[in-house]
């Protein structure tokens, strides 16, 4: 019965967003970096990075969204970013957001967001 416990307090730990977990990155490991789809944007007068991931042969992509600024980015403005960057160079259906797949770290100075197209 220890073993079990331990096992489910493990995954939990694991399993929890940056967020509750107070990371000071969000989480992409699991995730392949899509090299081509780097950019520096800016929007209004706030600069941001975007990187995109995927999983291979799978969708969604994963869009990071991150302030050079380090100040808090909002979920949704973080959300209207990605999806105008990703649609043009990876979108060949409508685009779904997969809020679900979405994390930010501690201070939501970066936000993963999933999206499906």
């Amino acid at each position: 019965m220890k073993h079990i416990c331990t096992a489910i307090v493990l995954i939990a730990v694991l399993a929890a967003p940056a967020q509750a977990t107070g990371q000071k990155e969000v989480d992409t490991r699991r995730l392949t970096l899509v090299e081509e789809n780097h950019a520096e944007v800016t929007r209004g007068e706030q600069r941001y990075t975007i990187d995109s991931y995927i999983i291979p042969f799978q969708q969604p992509y994963y869009v990071l969204v991150r302030s050079a600024s380090s100040q808090p980015i909002k979920k949704q403005e973080a959300a209207s970013i990605a999806v105008e960057y990703i649609a043009p160079r990876g979108c060949t259906t409508p685009i779904s957001r997969r809020e679900d797949l979405d994390d930010a770290n501690a201070d939501e100075t970066q936000w993963l967001i999933g999206i499906e197209c």
